[in-house]
């Protein structure tokens, strides 16, 4: 094995669990708000209903969710009276309980065999050795990254029977189910930390983590516009709008007016071009962000792959392949061969 066969590998891991966990979270994030709140609002409900009493930075801690995040979220559920604050003995510390509300929030929104969530659109796509495979892996990474603490969660979780409606299942389906729920919010902690991990580095450059994973779209896609931007990377218009004029702002980009209307025709500049190079090299190259794969085998990975590109292929994110396989050409031609 070559060592840039390895990095490949991992890159090419990092997208595939990436795009698969974005596309559920989508998926699932519609389908809570027809309910009248958000997923990351049931989600809060969901650790407070698992663990009552809870601090705000506890809850920060599950949900990897900064302090400002996680308090503005409470603010909105106390307002909707979802949730309350229980008095203690000092005053500046005080703990979460639900109310009768917000377990009716958390019932309406448990999801059965009507509903058609994606998540149970993995059931079956897996032999139960290869869905505890990719459990193994994801649970070993988690323990590197010390997020241990998730697994308690997540037992509790599928113990409660929080996110399915178990009475139209058979036991044989619950436990698939439970598994790919597990699988989830392991996606879910592995993606949201490697974030973490990669944000700070990129002040170096001048570049937020999601300008970051645009203008590596934009170089995949050479003029790409900004409506098929939204689509690839599962963010608003709105938000893509404000990607597109930062970077554009600080030109890394060059953009055309399209025909379609609102929309707008993007090129990576030669300065975004260099920057996602140098920013390769120096955060991922090194494996900075990566830490916690070393130590998998090189066959694992390329095992897990297979794996994770069903999965996206099933989830239907077929974009997903043709922008890692022009990527990783990115940066055999510019890293690699350099």
């Amino acid at each position: 094995m070559k060592q840039n066969d390895y990095l490949l590998s991992i890159h090419s891991l990092y997208n595939l669990a990436r795009y698969a966990f974005l596309k559920i979270e989508s998926n699932y994030a519609r389908t809570v708000e027809i309910s009248g709140i958000t997923l990351p609002q049931l989600r809060v409900l969901w650790i407070v209903k698992v663990f009552p009493g809870i601090s705000l930075s506890n809850i920060a801690r599950i949900g990897c969710w900064s302090t400002p995040t996680v308090s503005n979220i409470i603010k909105i559920l106390m307002n909707k009276k979802l949730i309350f604050k229980e008095e203690t003995i000092n005053r500046k510390l005080y703990k979460l309980q639900l109310t009768d509300l917000g377990n009716w929030y958390i019932n309406v929104n448990k999801q059965g065999k009507e509903n058609k969530i994606y998540l149970f659109d993995l059931i079956g796509l897996f032999s139960s050795e290869e869905l505890d495979f990719i459990i193994d892996i994801f649970t070993k990474i988690i323990i590197k990254e010390k997020k241990e603490f998730i697994f308690d969660y997540i037992d509790k979780i599928n113990e409660l029977n929080l996110k399915i409606d178990a009475s139209n299942f058979d036991i044989k389906t619950i436990g698939i189910i439970r598994k790919t729920i597990a699988l989830y919010n392991l996606l879910r902690i592995f993606i949201l930390t490697i974030k973490s991990n990669h944000s700070e580095p990129l002040k170096e450059f001048n570049v937020t983590y999601a300008q970051l994973r645009a203008l590596w779209i934009i170089a995949a896609f050479p003029g790409v516009t900004s409506r098929e931007l939204s689509e690839i990377s599962f963010w608003s218009p709105s938000t893509v709008h404000v990607i597109v004029k930062n970077l554009y702002s600080k030109s890394f980009i060059h953009k055309e007016k399209a025909l379609i209307k609102n929309a707008h025709y993007l090129d990576i500049s030669k300065k975004g071009a260099d920057l996602i190079i140098d920013d390769y090299n120096k955060n991922q190259k090194t494996l900075l962000i990566f830490k916690e794969l070393e130590g998998i085998s090189y066959g694992d990975i390329l095992k897990l792959n297979v794996l994770l590109l069903r999965m996206n292929n099933k989830l239907g994110n077929y974009k997903t392949d043709e922008y890692i396989k022009k990527t990783i050409v990115i940066i055999k031609s510019r890293v690699f061969e350099e």
